[in-house]
């Protein structure tokens, strides 16, 4: 049952019949919600509803975790950003601590509340400006985090919660951030380079060295000799005999490597029967594990990924009260 606690001069908001039955509650009763449920699954659906509400009072509502459900909430690893989706959490109930936070952030919706309520947004714009007033109020830059749950590998986990697909929300989360940068709305700081598949965009990828001729990735690696009194270049096997290396041109005993010979490289062999082709230099092929496309190196789509922050004019923009 969802109850309301007093904690200094705060009206926090335990919330568990909410999470449960997946509804907004009145963002007007409290000055805080705190997550009181133990399923993370009901959490993560939860906050991601509060995001996608078009109330600036419901989207812009601080909201914390109990820090003793972590663990629980962490134990799977699609649950791993699931504090970005809030304003992270909050131990043995020190608002104190939040203090600063929620009168920011009341100060703010009193400012605004009115304004975003006559404002016919819609679709990119409505994203925009609810994250712009979260980043904000919350004085965050937008900073991508590494997640093996994301498409590409980098995920922005609050732009994201609009988008009900991982495809859409990898897809048109980067295109929102870039059409932002586009009209000078963002600032921009790079941080990492993606290769990424060129059918689906995944950073899943699998790099597999292959024969030239048969194309077959069942390679053997054998390292190569190099016997220095006669000069004779060979894969290892053409060396062993009775577990003593012997030079199969001049019949000499190796036993000291960098004296008598050193291993100048690796040949491969294809191990598969209807070719077993000898070669140095394998190509490489990239298999894509989403989308199972194979492509060459040079086929793979070469991204950028940035840490954004409002500029003045997006300041401007994303303030105005008209």
């Amino acid at each position: 049952m969802d109850k309301i606690v007093q904690i200094y001069d705060k009206r926090v908001l335990l919330l568990d019949n909410s999470i449960e039955e997946e509804t907004l509650p009145d963002p007007d009763l409290s000055d805080v919600w705190v997550v009181n449920h133990h399923s993370p699954s009901k959490v993560k659906v939860f906050l991601k509803k509060i995001i996608r509400s078009e109330n600036l009072k419901v989207y812009l509502k601080p909201v914390f975790l109990q820090r003793e459900f972590k663990k629980g909430y962490e134990y799977f690893r699609e649950n791993l950003y699931i504090e970005e989706l809030c304003d992270g959490y909050i131990e043995n109930m020190q608002m104190q601590e939040k203090v600063q936070l929620l009168d920011r952030v009341n100060y703010f919706v009193q400012k605004y509340a009115e304004n975003r309520g006559h404002k016919q947004l819609s679709g990119d714009e409505a994203i925009l400006q609810s994250s712009f007033d979260y980043y904000y109020t919350r004085q965050k830059s937008i900073i991508p985090l590494k997640s093996r749950n994301s498409l590409s590998g980098y995920t922005h986990p609050r732009i994201e919660a609009h988008f009900f697909s991982i495809e859409n929300a990898d897809k048109y989360s980067r295109v929102l951030l870039k059409g932002a940068f586009s009209e000078n709305l963002l600032d921009r700081e790079f941080i990492d380079t993606l290769h990424l598949c060129h059918h689906c965009g995944g950073g899943f990828l699998n790099y597999r060295e292959i024969c030239p001729k048969c194309k077959s990735h069942n390679l053997k690696m054998i390292p190569l000799i190099h016997h220095f009194r006669c000069a004779y270049i060979g894969p290892k096997t053409d060396f062993l005999y009775k577990d003593q290396l012997i030079c199969p041109k001049c019949s000499s005993l190796l036993l000291n490597p960098g004296v008598d010979y050193d291993s100048p490289g690796s040949t491969f062999i294809c191990k598969n029967t209807s070719c077993n082709n000898q070669f140095q230099r394998p190509p490489i092929l990239v298999s894509c594990v989403d989308c199972e496309t194979d492509q060459s190196p040079h086929e793979l789509v070469v991204r950028k990924v940035y840490k954004y922050s409002f500029t003045e004019k997006g300041l401007q923009h994303f303030l105005s009260l008209d």
